[in-house]
């Protein structure tokens, strides 16, 4: 009898912390923890540039822990390069879908530019040279339907202004899925800008 108490009580922990591994990945997390895990993140302490005080940090957060070896793979590539001397074009950074472009281009009057968000992919942005505004509006706040292009991931979308940051060398961006951005805007007339921009596969 003593012996099927003590397996009971095994099987209850074993339970018990169960739950609580998966409460970790659906609740929201404190404000303590976030703070402390992104401190404390070897990337965080070597990356040049910060992340931006714009980002959704929870869910930051969350996908790192979700998909941590492909944050890895983008955080390297912006580590270990020169993001300055690196040629235009693509570059594929694993096998599973990572990759990264590198652009160079003139900021756009606000009202020739459109909004843009992507559903299959997360975009870490980084502006290495120059500098832009980019508007940030949530998904509930989008005024029109979206044409949605599956196989470049992009669909633009009409909305009111929203949210305006500064986008230069100091900090990177992370836009997810509900993040309707509007990037490449001039910021009081047109200027060259290179941009880097991270592409990892959302984890839901």
């Amino acid at each position: 009898m003593r012996q099927v108490f003590y397996y009971l009580i095994i099987i209850i922990l074993f339970f018990m912390m169960g739950c609580k591994s998966e409460k970790k990945k659906t609740s929201e997390l404190s404000t303590q923890y976030i703070n402390e895990w992104i401190s404390k993140s070897a990337w965080y302490k070597e990356l040049a540039m910060k992340p931006d005080k714009s980002i959704n940090q929870e869910l930051f957060v969350l996908q790192n822990e979700r998909n941590g070896k492909a944050w890895q793979v983008a955080f390297d590539f912006l580590k270990k390069n020169n993001l300055n001397e690196l040629a235009l074009g693509r570059y594929d950074l694993s096998d599973d879908g990572i990759y990264a472009t590198v652009s160079e281009y003139e900021t756009k009057e606000h009202e020739t530019a459109r909004y843009e968000a992507h559903r299959k992919y997360i975009d870490i942005q980084y502006v290495s040279k120059g500098e832009e505004y980019i508007d940030l509006l949530p998904m509930n706040e989008v005024t029109e339907n979206p044409d949605y292009d599956e196989q470049a991931d992009i669909m633009f979308l009409e909305g009111k202004p929203g949210t305006r940051l500064h986008a230069d060398k100091e900090h990177f961006f992370v836009f997810f899925p509900d993040d309707v951005h509007k990037p490449c805007l001039e910021i009081g007339k047109t200027a060259m800008v290179r941009k880097i921009v991270v592409k990892i596969p959302w984890n839901d």
